[in-house]
């Protein structure tokens, strides 16, 4: 890289949270790369900063880091149920409409007492 080519700080954060969340997960660079479609030495590019990581990919990033897109901007989940809240909204999409209407009575019901 031409010494006159200044890193961008928000390319150098994205890349850090993809490498933490990485790490966190015990992948490795050359994991993540095939699960994105990219070699290993691309994401090593991306984790420091040097390239920066188009939109698809990102999100490509996030479903395989199993975590949302604002994650990898260095935004934490507004709570620790975060993880949670999006494994029963999978569920929910499943239910039926009168099956989650019941559900919601139960959890009004809950939250009430």
């Amino acid at each position: 890289m031409p010494s006159h080519v200044k890193l961008d700080p928000a390319d150098i954060r994205i890349g850090r949270c993809v490498a933490e969340r990485r790490i966190q997960q015990g992948r490795t660079q050359a994991q993540l790369g095939t699960a994105i479609g990219v070699t290993f030495q691309q994401v090593q590019k991306y984790e420091r900063g040097l390239n920066r990581i188009a939109a698809s990919t990102l999100e490509r990033i996030a479903a395989y880091l199993d975590c949302p897109v604002a994650n990898l901007f260095g935004e934490s989940e507004p709570n620790s149920n975060t993880a949670s809240a999006r494994a029963i909204l999978k569920e929910w999409e499943k239910l039926r409409p009168d099956q989650a209407e019941a559900i919601l009575r139960v959890a009004r019901l809950l939250n009430a007492g």
